[in-house]
């Protein structure tokens, strides 16, 4: 995997100053990834963050980020692309272990109506006083696999991803605002039945991977969901593929190192994290574990919000480090030359921006710290810049592929006009020439398009020195540079 920083150098995983520090929560990530990499190998990065992934959901319910009057929740949604049979299965498998040793509910979806993923209502039979049916019917809510606290797992993501269908149009919708802000009106799904009204409270984390798409340029560049996931892209060489297969086959018939931390010793520490933090809350709060159990949701809601001051406190150059961050993700997108590619980009930072705020949030609560510092904010800043720096690398690549494609295509349409139209022989240098009008008709003809655009885009061609152009009397001619 090769992630770049600033001074356009390799930067591994364990070179982040995250993992590398002699902090006792780095070094609890490092283990953490280490054991990761026993199961999704070379897939350390895809590691890193699916840290962030668990950790954000145990602390959903207890932590809230103020930002300007907005109170932000810290859950991670992840979608990673990636070839297939490459690691991404088998490490939802690991995280799937150490989510259920945290006591989280975990969910996959891979098909379902919208009643599986928002809920619906079901009739239930009403009894009088002594037990007998009295022919009447109540509707009862049966929530969705959206609703509350949960990770959900898309295995292939891809298949939201479906334009010609509009059930998986539906879905990317209802996903959308099951990640907007819990607690935000736009955060409750709801849906009108014949039954009654179901309203869905998400606090959802989502874990997405797939394959690369063939038309993932199209959704990125035109669709709201890629900005606000943590979009994560890697390509897999065949050395890597090469060197995993070695490493996996090396492994047959030996146990896991000793000194590699088990799934329970590794949940057993993250539930730690969320216990304090839990305790900040309920400290401040002033309601015991019986209380808050007791509480609605809404009521634990309106407690998170209100002492999200309480839980941590800014350092004193907490906001300089995160302008600092701010101006250096600004300052990698004014180097996109592509002006729509640019724009792209640019509708990515909003995201960014709060995935900075919530990393630098998650690494303080690793650390066990009550107070978000300037080295918390750094270390999110770079990692999560590592990672926009390559999805813009990896979206300039798709976009040039894509326009070298449509290039050829277009050449192809021209090379068979040229074929059909009656040719003549250039005077001087014996190439085979034909009448521009004639050309320019044909291609008009061949793909539906108007003389005046067809001669715009062969214009085009005559600029770039595709085709060349020639006057005999007053006719004007051309020729191909194919």
């Amino acid at each position: 995997m090769l992630l770049r920083s600033e001074s356009d150098t390799t930067r591994k995983w364990n070179d982040y100053a995250l993992v590398k520090s002699d902090y006792q929560g780095s070094k609890f990530i490092r283990s953490y990834i280490e054991r990761f990499n026993t199961v999704s190998f070379y897939n350390e990065y895809a590691g890193l963050m699916s840290y962030f992934f668990v950790m954000g959901q145990l602390l959903a319910p207890y932590m809230r980020i103020p930002i300007h009057g907005v109170f932000i929740d810290c859950r991670f949604h992840i979608y990673w692309i990636q070839q297939s049979r490459s690691g991404k299965s088998v490490a939802y498998e690991f995280i799937s272990k150490i989510l259920k040793m945290c006591d989280v509910e975990t969910e996959v979806f891979s098909s379902g109506s919208d009643a599986k993923l928002i809920g619906t209502t079901k009739e239930v039979a009403v009894y009088d006083a002594e037990g007998k049916p009295t022919g009447q019917v109540q509707h009862e809510v049966v929530p969705g696999i959206l609703n509350g606290y949960k990770t959900l797992l898309f295995d292939e993501a891809s298949i939201l991803l479906n334009d010609q269908k509009a059930y998986f149009s539906d879905k990317i919708l209802y996903l959308q605002q099951a990640m907007a802000p819990i607690g935000s009106e736009t955060n409750v799904l709801v849906k009108h039945l014949v039954g009654g009204t179901v309203r869905t409270p998400s606090g959802v984390s989502l874990w997405c991977t797939t394959f690369p798409p063939k038309d993932i340029m199209h959704h990125v560049l035109e669709k709201g969901f890629f900005q606000r996931v943590y979009l994560y892209q890697n390509d897999v060489t065949l050395e890597t593929r090469h060197t995993t297969s070695e490493h996996r086959l090396s492994g047959a018939y030996k146990p896991v190192p000793d000194k590699l931390w088990k799934y329970e010793d590794l949940a057993s520490e993250m539930v730690e994290c969320k216990e304090l933090v839990k305790g900040r809350l309920l400290e401040a709060a002033g309601v015991s574990e019986e209380e808050w159990d007791a509480l609605s949701d809404g009521d634990r809601e309106d407690l998170a919000i209100r002492h999200a001051y309480d839980i941590f406190k800014a350092g004193p150059s907490y906001h300089a480090a995160l302008l600092n961050a701010l101006d250096d993700y600004y300052e990698l997108v004014r180097g996109v030359a592509d002006n729509n590619l640019r724009e792209t980009a640019i509708s990515f930072l909003p995201n960014v921006e709060n995935y900075t705020c919530i990393m630098a949030n998650l690494i303080a609560a690793t650390m066990k710290s009550t107070v978000i510092t300037a080295e918390h904010v750094m270390m999110a800043k770079e990692i999560i810049y590592d990672n926009l720096y390559n999805l813009i690398i990896w979206l300039e690549q798709k976009q040039n592929v894509k326009a070298a494609k449509k290039t050829q295509a277009e050449l192809h349409s021209w090379r068979t006009s040229f074929n059909k139209a009656d040719k003549e022989l250039h005077p001087k240098t014996g190439k085979e020439v034909v009448k521009k009008a004639d050309i320019e008709n044909r291609y008009a003809q061949e793909n539906a398009v108007s003389v005046k655009t067809a001669k715009r885009r062969l214009d085009k061609l005559l600029d770039n020195k595709m085709a060349e152009r020639f006057m005999k009397g007053r006719v004007a001619y051309v020729s191909m540079n194919w």
